[in-house]
């Protein structure tokens, strides 16, 4: 009998230990649930608030339309600022979440460099691999006039780099892409690199010097 009742003790013991655990378990997966969730939340809110604005303000009359083209359509947004903004009203959510925040930098290899319109260009060979300067977000991708195919990133420290005469990239708008990944190739010879910094177009050089 007293085994028995050993038995039984054992294996309440258990049983609470296992509910135990399982509570446990259950507590530290609910808070990366509920970040999960309040990002989400969050991520679906500026989307909405942006798509909406966006509406109203193209409806109020064709100048409106016109511009909202050419600055949202044409140019990049400046996402760096519209997080700071949003972190200000709601709270910290980062639009580039599960990246890294301290911004790295590369460069391009190339055998000649020269002025060219607002930035420089670099020779770096026929069909040369590019790589990403700086990580970012990728917020325009098309024909530039006097550039050719443009790539445009948006640093995490909010400097803009345009390259130019780029072919063969699998990236897209809004694409997360590292400092030192390939970017695309160099359609011939010659890469353009125009690099807008505080509002201000400066040179390639320049920009090396002040990071």
């Amino acid at each position: 009998m007293n085994e028995i009742e050993e038995a039984k003790k054992r294996n309440k013991l258990r049983r609470l230990q296992f509910k135990y655990d399982e509570n446990i378990y259950e507590k530290r997966k609910r808070p990366k649930n509920i970040k999960y969730i309040k990002g989400l939340i969050s991520r679906s809110l500026i989307a909405v608030i942006f798509v909406l604005g966006s509406i109203i303000y193209i409806n109020g009359s064709e100048d409106n339309k016109k511009l909202y083209q050419s600055v949202v359509l044409e140019d990049s947004l400046p996402f760096t600022k519209i997080n700071e903004l949003y972190t200000d009203l709601f709270g910290s959510v980062d639009l580039t979440e599960g990246k890294e925040d301290v911004p790295v930098f590369g460069s391009v290899t190339y055998t000649s460099i020269e002025p060219y319109k607002n930035g420089t260009k670099l020779t770096v060979g026929m069909n040369e691999v590019i790589n990403v300067i700086t990580s970012g977000i990728i917020v325009y991708i098309g024909e530039k006039d006097d550039l050719g195919n443009t790539i445009i990133i948006q640093g995490n420290d909010g400097v803009d780099i345009w390259y130019s005469n780029i072919t063969d990239y699998e990236i897209k708008v809004y694409d997360y892409v590292e400092a030192g990944s390939i970017l695309g190739t160099s359609n011939g010879d010659d890469i353009l690199l125009t690099i807008e910094l505080d509002g201000k177009f400066i040179s390639y050089e320049e920009y090396l010097a002040s990071i």
